[in-house]
């Protein structure tokens, strides 16, 4: 599950982290000024991809709403196993991965009844990606984060967790056959300690309050 995730990173500052480990073109298309904490669905997100021999970061809108007027549903997550199972899914796989960029994301639990967002990182990375599918709907990118099963400590978390790729192999995720991309999606590996602390920066006054946080 990813309902909620946070990018401090620039488009310039991840491109120049990419080049360390990956050889090609870089385009930084026309990027507004996003929103870097707490980020929810619906809300514009960086997104990278593949384009022949170049990589593009643009604006992608995160959640797949198939009809708005009717209210379908907002598919901000896409079940790995449902990418594998169903036709149409497994069809935009092939065609239209992309990769968001991510410094943390957020997971809620219960401290005194009352729920607290808790911000899980990569101890020894600060940036990582998700491997995501995107659409075009009404000539906007719309964008879906792939989520799997809890690694050992996602476990004490939540029953689902986003699927993580650390940089070194991110942009292999982009370029190889959409069977082995497939492979990409698996559980963060154990031994990529994970840690997790309550986030601060998005306490509301009440938590605060709860947490004796000033």
């Amino acid at each position: 599950m990813c309902s909620r995730f946070e990018n401090k990173e620039t488009g310039e500052s991840i491109f120049k982290m990419l080049k360390k480990d990956f050889a090609g073109i870089f385009v930084i298309e026309d990027v507004e000024e996003i929103k870097q904490v707490n980020i929810a669905p619906i809300n514009n997100v960086l997104s990278i991809t593949s384009e022949e021999d170049s990589y593009h970061l643009k604006e992608m809108n995160w959640g797949i709403q198939f009809n708005k007027e009717k209210k379908s549903p907002i598919i901000f997550n896409s079940r790995i196993e449902t990418i594998r199972d169903k036709k149409f899914w497994t069809n935009l796989f092939y065609k239209n991965r992309c990769l968001l960029p991510a410094t943390a994301f957020y997971e809620w639990k219960e401290i005194d009844k009352v729920k607290i967002p808790h911000r899980i990182s990569l101890k020894n990375d600060e940036l990582f990606f998700f491997p995501s599918i995107f659409i075009m709907i009404d000539k906007e990118p719309k964008t879906s984060i792939i989520t799997t099963s809890p690694n050992s400590f996602m476990k004490n978390v939540h029953r689902r967790m986003p699927v993580i790729l650390k940089k070194e192999k991110s942009l292999n995720y982009l370029n190889v056959e959409p069977l082995k991309a497939l492979e990409y999606c698996q559980p963060l590996d154990d031994s990529d300690e994970m840690k997790i602390d309550i986030a601060k920066e998005i306490l509301t006054q009440k938590q605060k309050d709860l947490l004796g946080i000033n």
